[in-house]
């Protein structure tokens, strides 16, 4: 049995791939970002990564075939139960991608609108699926510049902790490791570290936040950046995760 995990949100057509790291919620080595390593994804264009990342996470690591439980309990994809789970109608400072767009003004802003709410919403209905038919929801956040782009990850079950890959510094000749599991209180961040050489200090560019998640019995939470804005801060991330936690719990 393979666990695996919340799928990731798809794209607006015509939006430029973003490959990236290992996946969202890790189970076997399979994997979803770190802009000069083939396969990581790029932090540029923020109006149109906060779009990004979902499809290419679904792409490269299978998401999802979860396992669940027949007697749909709380476990690992298991049914969860619970109450329904309704995305927080701000998350700290960032509003739904989908009501900054139509604020733009621009031709069809509302239209690509309302593809963003539509999308959002299949993407909840198959992550409900892949547990079982848990409570979920995936939504996207915006800042009004959208240089601050986020998408909430969401389901009333427990999830396995993030996984990344062993690899020796010291045999690299590297100051850190390229995949690096940071935990910030009850919150697991996947990070891509840029190479920094060995005996030097990497610099807070050179940190790629993937995904940072919480979970525990009955409810998980991811939050995955892009864009500028908290791409480079996993502590900022930990914190709209747990944000996040308490408004879902």
């Amino acid at each position: 049995m393979t666990e695996q995990y919340p799928p990731t949100p798809p794209q607006p057509a015509g939006v430029p791939s973003q490959p990236g790291p290992p996946p969202a919620f890790p189970a076997a080595p399979a994997g979803p970002a770190g802009p000069s390593r083939p396969g990581r994804f790029s932090p540029r264009r923020p109006l149109v990564s906060g779009v990004i990342g979902l499809v290419v996470g679904l792409a490269l690591a299978g998401i999802p075939v979860l396992l669940s439980d027949d007697d749909g309990g709380g476990g690992f994809g298991g049914g969860g139960g619970g109450a329904e789970l309704t995305a927080p109608a701000k998350l700290g400072e960032l509003r739904p991608f989908a009501d900054v767009q139509r604020k733009e003004g621009a031709p069809k802003a509302g239209k690509m609108a309302d593809g963003l709410v539509e999308e959002d919403r299949k993407s909840g209905e198959r992550l409900s699926e892949a547990y079982g038919g848990a409570a979920a929801v995936v939504k996207r956040y915006a800042d009004d510049d959208v240089q601050t782009t986020v998408t909430l990850v969401a389901v009333r079950s427990r999830s396995p902790k993030p996984y990344v890959p062993y690899e020796d510094r010291e045999r690299l000749a590297l100051a850190v490791p390229p995949d690096e599991l940071k935990v910030i209180g009850e919150v697991s961040c996947v990070l891509y570290n840029q190479p920094t050489p060995a005996g030097s200090k990497p610099t807070a560019e050179s940190v790629h936040v993937t995904y940072c998640q919480r979970t525990g019995d009955g409810l998980t939470v991811q939050i995955r950046p892009s864009g500028s804005g908290l791409a480079n801060r996993p502590s900022k991330v930990a914190d709209l995760v747990e944000k996040a936690w308490s408004e879902l719990s």
